[in-house]
C-alpha cells in the first residue's frame, strides 16, 4: 500500500508525548490466495499514540524509548477482473522500542523494533473476509537529520513487515 500522511506530536514532559497522523491512502494491491489480485482505491488513515522516554543517551549510551499506537485505514477494493467494488478497512495496536544516538546534535541514526495485529475486513467473491498480516513484527534501520527547526528522515524496515519511510518534519 503506498501512502502519504502528516503526523504531529506534543511533549506533555521530559518522559512522554502524544502523537497523532493523518493522511491518505493513495494505492495498493491485495493477492489473495486462490483469487484475483485485488486494486486498493484511495482512501484515508489516522494514527494515535503515545511515547515514553525510559533512558536518557548520552555519548555511546543510546536513548531508549518505547510507544504504543492504535491506527486505522479505509478505501475502496475493486476486483480487477468483474470491475466490483467493495469497502476494506484495517486496525492496528502496535507496540514499540527504539533505540537511538546523537551525532554532532544533528545525526539520530536509530534502531526500532515493532510488533503489532489487528483485523484486516472486506468483501472478496462476495464474500465478508477477515484477515491479518502476514507478519506481525517489524526490524527497522532509520536516520534523521536536522537543520535548524527543519528535519529530514528515512527509514528501511527489511525484516518483517517490510516498509520504507521517508520524511520531513518541522518543529516549533
Amino acid at each position: 500500500m503506498s501512502t502519504v500522511s502528516i503526523s504531529g506530536a506534543w511533549r506533555l514532559n521530559d518522559k512522554w508525548s502524544l502523537r497523532g497522523g493523518l493522511g491518505m491512502v493513495l494505492d495498493g494491491k491485495l493477492a489473495p490466495v486462490g483469487h484475483t489480485i485485488q486494486n486498493i482505491l484511495p482512501g484515508g488513515l489516522f494514527a494515535v499514540g503515545v511515547e515514553y522516554l525510559w533512558q536518557q543517551g548520552d555519548g555511546y549510551k543510546p536513548f531508549i524509548d518505547f510507544s504504543t499506537f492504535i491506527s486505522a485505514s479505509s478505501a475502496t477494493v475493486e476486483d480487477l477482473i468483474t470491475e466490483e467494488t467493495t469497502n476494506y478497512f484495517s486496525s492496528d495496536l502496535r507496540v514499540g522500542g527504539r533505540a537511538s544516538w546523537i551525532i554532532k546534535d544533528r545525526v539520530f541514526p536509530y534502531l526500532t523494533v515493532r510488533v503489532f495485529g489487528g483485523p484486516v475486513s472486506w468483501k472478496l467473491a462476495g464474500e465478508d473476509v477477515v484477515g491479518t498480516d502476514i507478519h506481525h513484527y517489524q526490524i527497522a534501520l532509520g536516520t534523521a537529520v536536522q537543520f535548524g527547526k527543519t528535519g529530514t528522515f528515512v527509514e528501511y524496515a527489511g525484516l518483517g513487515e517490510n516498509a520504507l519511510s521517508v520524511g520531513l518534519s518541522y518543529a516549533w
